[in-house]
């Protein structure tokens, strides 16, 4: 049986750093990307220059949306758009330096946002949640 005390805590965790990330949006969200577009592009951060495919999957968006969100942060100078090496038909996003530089800043306020939210817990607390988290989330 599904664990329900521990979904409801990360569920809350998520939804605390959705909001101290929305609050402080204003002082990072520069290009004013929103959060689906900030979480494109850090998985593209994570990914590194991939197919528009395989990136729509992983963040768990449609087709549709998917365009509407590359075509926006191309003419911001964010990600660029080519043909795969292996394939013609299938185009690679991968972010550009400003892209680079975007995704450094945020992960920097994601970086920063957690550490307000886990402040109560000792550092040997923080350690075996990365431990654990890395397992979960290799």
């Amino acid at each position: 049986m599904p664990d329900v005390t521990l979904a409801l805590l990360i569920d809350r965790l998520m939804r605390r750093m959705h909001g101290s990330l929305h609050a402080k949006a204003p002082q990072f969200d520069t290009e004013r990307l929103g959060p689906a577009n900030c979480m494109i592009l850090l998985t593209l951060g994570d990914m590194g220059p991939t197919g528009i495919q395989d990136l729509t999957r992983r963040v768990g968006r449609d087709k549709s949306q998917m365009t509407r969100s590359i075509q926006l942060m191309e003419r911001r100078g964010l990600l660029a758009r080519a043909p795969s090496p292996r394939d013609a038909r299938v185009s690679v996003v991968s972010l550009t330096p400003a892209g680079v530089a975007m995704v450094d800043m945020l992960r920097r306020v994601l970086a920063e946002t957690i550490d307000e939210v886990l402040d109560p817990i000792s550092a040997s607390e923080r350690a075996a949640l990365t431990e654990v988290l890395s397992r979960v989330m290799p």
